[in-house]
């Protein structure tokens, strides 16, 4: 036998295996001696591919493989899923296909059609397709003159897989194949790894995921009470964030940061409300972005999403702040024009006083009398004025108008919101970026 249990040397690959036995000095006879070969091991001899090939059905049939991965196709994360493309590498001894290379013109060589001769079942328990995922497969079947076969097919695996998303887009994530013998117990059929990592020969890497490690084991499974035995390959892979947070994170950030300086904006510009307005509403669409990217029952939150709706809920509070400083800032306006408008009255007011007293004057009987008091009236408009408009003062009671202490509170808000706020930020980020490392 050439195939041990237990052997680790690097050699023991399918890869390795079947180009060795393929491409190693063969001698091949005439057409007739390789279907006469053919008709007597297979037709004429009632192989039944149900069976299998053991002379002793008491034996064990050991059945070696190799995983080879080609490339990692897609880690969905909303549907949870993980899809691969790859090989699986089969090789077992057939002992009802054995001959003499000599009685056959030096046939070292058989490749029967793969329906024609016993192929281990295979189903795929974790799958999103179909379960039987070789049965339909015309990988060709090789066999040595010894008995031993090799059956090597491939087939995109798409399968499903719990992802833990708390750490996205800084995750790491392990998926699985599980398959199973489909038609023996292990006493009957088990299947033994050559090697404890999928080869990865001919891999191609994913623009998404880093492939950190590949694990191939064997065991046995109770599936409805039966045992049966099972091979399991294990991806470890991490996400390359260098994309997402260029075009997703970074741009969060600055947003946020931008979110404090709407209290360094002037109240009379008209756009401190706006601004704020502005922010929230793009931190908004960029959280519905990050949402569409994710499962929308994930069993563990995404830190990222907690990180934007406090960033969220930060742009909330600060419209708000925002909105009760431009109040304070119009209740300011109105107590400072309303005694501009009263001193305003006051002048117009005072303006008309001597029209209305000339005329009641009882010294202005001549003409000459009137002409007099017109230029003494004339002369003096404007003292009379100023004495109208300070007797005036003094009967409403009106004075000079008072600093408004609004505008001390709306500067004094501004202040301590742009230090608060940004106290908070940098909590909440640096408490983000500590969480994710």
């Amino acid at each position: 036998m050439i195939l041990i249990r237990g052997m680790h040397l690097p050699f023991l690959t399918a890869a390795a295996i079947l180009v060795l036995r393929i491409l190693q000095p063969a001698r091949a006879g005439t057409y007739v001696e390789a279907a006469s070969l053919m008709d007597s091991l297979i037709v004429e001899s009632g192989y039944k591919p149900q069976l299998r090939p053991l002379w002793n059905q008491s034996d064990t049939l050991e059945v070696y493989l190799v995983f080879e991965l080609f490339s990692i196709v897609e880690v969905n994360d909303v549907f949870q899923s993980f899809t691969c493309n790859g090989f699986m590498a089969f090789l077992w001894h057939d002992q009802l296909l054995r001959w003499n290379a000599s009685d056959y013109g030096g046939e070292f060589l058989m490749t029967p059609k793969s329906t024609d001769v016993f192929r281990p079942r295979v189903a795929l328990l974790n799958t999103m397709g179909e379960r039987d995922i070789f049965k339909d497969d015309t990988a060709p079947v090789l066999v040595r003159p010894n008995g031993l076969t090799s059956w090597v097919p491939g087939s995109i695996f798409h399968v499903s897989c719990k992802l833990d998303l708390t750490n996205y887009p800084f995750d790491e994530q392990t998926c699985k194949l599980d398959m199973v013998v489909m038609d023996f117990p292990p006493n009957m059929l088990t299947f033994v790894a050559l090697s404890e990592t999928a080869s990865k020969s001919f891999f191609i890497e994913n623009g998404e995921w880093q492939l950190m490690s590949t694990k191939v084991q064997t065991e046995s499974l109770a599936v409805n009470d039966d045992p049966v035995s099972s091979i399991v390959v294990t991806f470890t892979m991490r996400r390359k964030s260098k994309f997402l947070v260029i075009s997703v994170l970074l741009p969060i950030v600055l947003l946020s940061l931008l979110n404090l300086f709407v209290f360094v904006i002037p109240v009379h510009s008209g756009e401190k409300i706006s601004f704020g307005i502005t922010v929230l509403l793009a931190l908004s669409v960029f959280m519905s972005i990050i949402s569409a990217m994710l499962p929308r029952s994930a069993e563990s939150m995404p830190l990222m999403i907690r990180y934007i709706f406090s960033l969220l809920m930060i742009s909330l509070i600060t419209v708000v702040d925002s909105i009760i400083i431009v109040r304070l800032h119009h209740m300011e306006e109105k107590g400072e024009q309303l005694p501009q408008t009263t001193a305003t009255e006051s002048r117009h007011f005072s303006s008309l006083v001597p029209k209305v007293v000339i005329p009641r004057s009882r010294q202005s009987a001549s003409p000459l009398g009137i002409f007099r008091v017109s230029l003494e009236n004339k002369d003096s408009r404007s003292g009379s004025g100023s004495r109208s408009s300070s007797s005036l003062s003094e009967v409403t009671g009106k004075g000079q108008p008072k600093a408004n202490k609004y505008k001390m509170v709306r500067k004094h808000i501004d202040l301590v919101s742009l230090v608060l706020f940004g106290i908070v930020w940098v909590a909440v980020t640096a408490e983000f970026m500590i969480s994710v490392s």
